[in-house]
Formats: structure tokens, C-alpha cells, sequence
């Protein structure tokens, strides 16, 4: 265990996080430390002792998106699930925590619509405001009015016009702000109609892969989409190791038996090597690699 552990004993943590157990693709080592923080007042007094400290950090949701290493990492990891309350009066504040399926069952309580689209998306709230995530062809961009963020020391409130939002992107993921959670702009609806928009877009997700997996792999090129390139490059079912490309989407990839993730890591090489030698094409990923 590094020295460093024992200033750090009065948040709520664990030790020997298992990444493997915790991510939806399942591989990855041991993280020394994850700090579970249980307020707002918590996980600031954390983020300005780390800063202070010079510790690095991952802030992760549902890791349902990520690639853990197989060496385990020291950086300290920040997990967000504690911090899952929802507000919801004209708009909702939702804090990063908030799993979308606890988010769409709230919003339907209180007779609020405009979420739908996240039905079935394994995100927290963090998670979608950080990487912008969408569905269906809408994203959760064109819901926000501001979101709450520690940035150096303080927390702001930065209003949807200055998050740089893009295709799966945002400004978050420059400049290290630490999402602590986001106002959302809903609208009245009754309970039946909300429930028809929450089966439209499951219906949209119903041929998606199932088993273990990060969910899409690669951002959709301009000139296309990434899972079209990748079957047509012949990829589909191409294994190594435990780790093989979905025959039902070929922008997933499926933790079949066992993957490690350098498994997945070559995986993801020999595809985007072999899109760009057939059509020119350079694929970029939307998943992200933890150190």
C-alpha cells in the first residue's frame, strides 16, 4: 500500500478495488484505492486534498465505458454512485450518480418528459454529461441547462453554451473538471405518453449485442458509421484471445471468455488498422483508456 493512504482514512473508500468485477467488459487489475464519496462536501474536501497532495485521479460512474488496465493502476479512483440525489421542480438537478434508469423512473413519477431517449443506456448522469451520450439520434445535450463542476479548488456552474458540446464531446474532457452533476430541462407529460417514448427508443436498442462489453468502441466517422466500415472490412467475429468483434454489431466488442485487456487492446489496433488500409478511413475511439 502506498504512504499516501493513511492521510486520506476519513473518506469512504475501499481498498483493493477490483476493476474487473466493477467494469461492464470485465478485465482489468487492481486498483489500490476508490474513494466513495458520500456528499458534495465530501468529494470536494477529497478532490482539494488529492489536489493539494499532487495524486492523480480517475473519476468513473458505471465504467461502462472504460478500459482498465491489466497491471491495476495507483492513481486513486473516484467512484460517483453515492452522489445520486435528483430535484426535480420546473427542471431536475441531477446529481452524477443518477443511473439513467433511476433518472427516467423519477421523471416519470413526477410527470416530467424529455429523457426518454437514455431508456436502456447504461449511464450515470456524470458519465452522459461528460462524453455527451445519445441515443436514438438525440443527446443529452439538448436537454442541459447547466451543470455543476469542481474546477480548481471552487465549484461553478457552467451554463450548456460554454460545454463545447459536440458529437461525443465536451469540454469536460479537456480541461479536468470534475462533474458534480447537471440541471436538465424537462417537460410535462402524462404517464402514458412517456411510457410510448420509453418503448420507442427500447425498441431502437433491441438488436444491440449483448454480453460483456463497453458498448459502442468507435465514434461514426463523417462519412459513415463505424460499425458498417468494420463489417465490410470483413471484421466480424475476428477474435484474439477471449476478446472477439459482435457478429450482431461490429462496433462492439465482447468479452467472450475470459478477455484481458490487452486482448481488447489488440483488437482494437488490428480493426483500426485494417478500416484505414481498405478505405482510408481513420477510426477513433469513444471508450476510454484508464492508466
Amino acid at each position: 500500500m502506498l504512504k499516501w493512504f493513511l492521510d486520506y482514512e476519513r473518506f469512504a473508500h475501499e481498498k483493493s478495488f477490483d476493476m474487473a468485477r466493477h467494469s461492464s467488459i470485465g478485465c482489468g487489475g487492481v486498483a489500490q484505492i476508490a474513494f466513495c464519496p458520500q456528499s458534495v462536501a465530501e468529494l470536494t474536501a477529497l478532490l482539494d486534498k488529492l489536489r493539494a497532495d499532487n495524486i492523480k485521479y480517475h473519476v468513473l460512474g458505471n465504467m461502462t465505458n472504460v478500459l482498465p488496465p491489466d497491471k491495476g493502476t495507483e492513481n486513486a479512483i473516484i467512484r460517483m454512485k453515492n452522489l445520486n440525489g435528483i430535484v426535480i421542480k420546473d427542471g431536475a438537478f441531477v446529481y452524477a450518480g443518477v443511473t439513467a434508469a433511476t433518472l427516467l423512473r423519477t421523471a416519470k413519477h413526477c410527470g416530467k418528459s424529455g429523457a426518454e431517449f437514455l431508456n436502456g443506456v447504461p449511464c450515470t448522469l456524470g458519465g452522459a454529461l461528460f462524453m455527451n451520450a445519445g441515443a436514438g439520434g438525440k443527446y443529452i445535450s439538448e436537454i442541459v441547462e447547466n451543470v455543476l463542476v469542481y474546477r480548481a479548488g471552487r465549484t461553478a456552474l457552467i451554463p450548456v453554451t460554454q460545454c463545447d458540446y459536440a458529437y461525443k464531446h465536451s469540454v469536460f474532457m479537456e480541461n479536468g473538471d470534475v462533474i458534480i452533476g447537471g440541471t436538465l430541462r424537462l417537460q410535462d407529460a402524462d404517464e402514458k405518453n412517456i411510457e410510448e417514448r420509453e418503448a420507442y427508443y427500447a425498441q431502437r436498442r433491441a438488436h444491440l449485442p449483448k454480453g460483456r462489453s463497453m458498448g459502442c468502441v468507435f465514434k461514426n466517422p463523417e462519412c459513415g458509421t463505424a460499425g458498417d466500415f468494420i463489417e465490410r472490412s470483413g471484421l466480424k467475429g475476428l477474435r484474439v484471445g477471449g476478446a472477439v468483434v459482435s457478429t450482431a454489431h461490429a462496433n462492439f466488442i465482447i468479452n467472450e471468455n475470459n478477455a484481458s485487456a490487452s486482448d481488447i487492446r489488440s483488437l482494437i489496433t488490428i480493426i483500426k488498422n485494417a478500416v484505414f488500409a481498405q478505405y482510408g478511413v481513420k477510426l477513433e475511439e469513444e471508450i476510454r483508456y484508464l492508466d
